[in-house]
């Protein structure tokens, strides 16, 4: 059973798609009923610059729209990890794309090969993000695997619609599989 509310944010380099993870991710809450808040920050570079979406999931009213502490950090990028990590809650969780984010020894962090998988498997390392966010669903269980694909067919451009939803679909795998994560 979740605990709401659920403080979710997507770091890493601008271009790498996070501003599109959050609207996913608001979008397929909504769907399942669920209350909402999302925000977003962007580096001072518009693409390299560390940059995050945040999103708020919740079955009651939402008081305060903005993120301190997050309860799952999703990283894409070192720099992010190394700015985000420790802004995470106490008992809280990080999923890192295990080819560009290498944590200290010690620190709890699920390392998903979102990149390697997308390269290998979905044949376009852009569609790494979304391997993370299926990774995410599949792994937390905060919205459902239709709703969460809904979202994507409304968010999602028709020509990067195949491959994201590939990507996402191998996310989900990994995540469902918490042992194929390393």
């Amino acid at each position: 059973m979740t605990e709401w509310p659920v403080g979710v944010r997507f770091g890493g380099l601008g271009g790498q798609g996070l501003i599109t993870l959050g609207a996913v991710l608001a979008e397929a809450g909504a769907l399942a009923g669920l209350r909402v808040a999302a925000s977003q920050h962007y580096g001072s570079r518009a693409r390299g610059g560390a940059t995050y979406s945040d999103v708020i999931l919740s079955a009651e009213e939402i008081d305060y729209p903005h993120i301190d502490h997050p309860d799952i950090l999703v990283v894409l990028a070192q720099q992010a990890y190394d700015l985000y990590a420790p802004t995470l809650d106490a008992k809280g969780i990080i999923l890192a794309d295990s080819f560009f984010v290498k944590p200290p020894a010690g620190h709890k962090v699920l390392q998903v090969p979102g990149t390697r998988t997308a390269i290998e498997e979905a044949g376009n390392q852009v569609s790494a993000n979304f391997v993370m966010l299926g990774a995410l669903v599949g792994f937390a269980g905060l919205v459902g695997e239709k709703d969460a694909i809904a979202a994507v067919h409304h968010l999602v451009k028709q020509r990067f619609l195949e491959v994201n939803l590939k990507a996402f679909a191998l996310g989900m795998k990994l995540g469902k599989s918490e042992d194929r994560c390393r």
